[in-house]
């Protein structure tokens, strides 16, 4: 049976830089309706973000399909060679159809199965997964997985909470059939607490409470009850680790990078200190490019792949957390 590789990275992210000093000149508001602004010096000591990208012409799935372009140069390979594309996205260009289709088109990948897969931050990484089977069943040689994602137009400008947070971009991988002992995919665990849904989403825009004339805009956008989340997030990051180590029969001790979602600072720092993982072992980025939902575990990964950090017969570490609220860990040897 063969295993499925990584054999190629790539990332689109828009040029137009979003800084903390941008975001100083925003009127923010509280629960009384009184207006507020908030100093950069703030942002990075709750967060550890600088900056984040902002998308002003480019949809979904501009992004997406740059992305995967250039994970399919990485890989040395024709796009005529990808069998199979896999989106995973919050922002889909439109409620319906499905957007991966548009994307491969895109991507002059005509004719090639295209999946939607994965509604948040954990998007990518369920998807990565089950390419994975994919690939290791026989059915695909060749799948391109992204995420992509224009958390833009779902941040309420309002809101401290989530404006603060966010930027857009997209990140992908190839995965590839490799017949190589000892490399590929060795493992993935996953949870979700559906009791805290709330706590993490967009109210109105669903089948729940549809669109309709006279709705307030802010229940268009999304609502974060950051304390909760925050919570749950240090939580399952250190869980989903160790689970999926020891499904391997290993610890942290022999990780050599880990790759988490790039939500904020300080809840990677919490939970890489609650298992013992120094951070020169983590890849961050969400200094340069915020909380970038699906897209920010590919974005994250390849840059790690520029700087030189993956070498041959590593252990690598993936981790994502979001809204469901669920989470998503995922072991590879590089």
């Amino acid at each position: 049976m063969p295993n499925a590789i990584i054999t190629g990275t790539g990332r689109y992210l828009p040029a137009r830089r979003l800084t903390n000093h941008d975001i100083e000149e925003w009127a923010f508001a509280n629960r009384n309706g009184e207006e507020y602004h908030v100093l950069s010096d703030e942002i990075v000591q709750k967060t550890g973000i600088e900056e984040r990208r902002l998308a002003e012409t480019e949809k979904t799935s501009d992004m997406a399909a740059e992305a995967g372009k250039h994970a399919i140069q990485s890989a040395r390979l024709h796009p005529d060679d990808i069998d199979l594309v896999i989106l995973a996205t919050t922002t889909p260009d439109h409620s319906l159809p499905k957007c991966a289709p548009l994307v491969a088109s895109k991507m002059g990948l005509h004719g090639v199965p295209a999946y939607d897969m994965g509604k948040d931050s954990t998007g990518f990484l369920e998807a990565l997964e089950a390419a994975a089977y994919y690939v290791k069943g026989g059915r695909y040689e060749h799948v391109l997985v992204i995420g992509a994602d224009k958390c833009s137009t779902f941040v309420n400008r309002r809101n401290k909470a989530t404006a603060v947070l966010f930027g857009d971009g997209a990140g992908a991988v190839v995965l590839s059939a490799t017949d190589e002992p000892n490399r590929g995919f060795l493992s993935a665990v996953a949870g979700s607490q559906g009791e805290s849904y709330h706590e993490l989403y967009i109210p109105v825009g669903g089948s729940a409470e549809p669109c309709e004339p006279g709705v307030q805009e802010e229940k268009c956008k999304l609502y974060m009850n950051g304390k909760a989340v925050a919570g749950f997030a240090s939580q399952v990051f250190a869980v989903g680790v160790e689970r999926v180590l020891a499904d391997q029969q290993l610890v942290p001790e022999n990780l050599d990078l880990l790759v988490p979602h790039q939500a904020n600072l300080r809840i990677i720092e919490s939970g890489a200190k609650a298992i013992d993982i120094p951070l020169s072992k983590v890849v961050l980025t969400v200094d340069k490019f915020g909380n970038t939902a699906a897209a920010s575990v590919p974005i994250a990964l390849d840059e790690a792949a520029k700087a030189g950090r993956l070498k041959p017969g590593y252990l690598v570490c993936f981790t994502a957390y979001g809204a469901g609220l669920s989470w998503i860990t995922a072991l590879f040897r590089w």
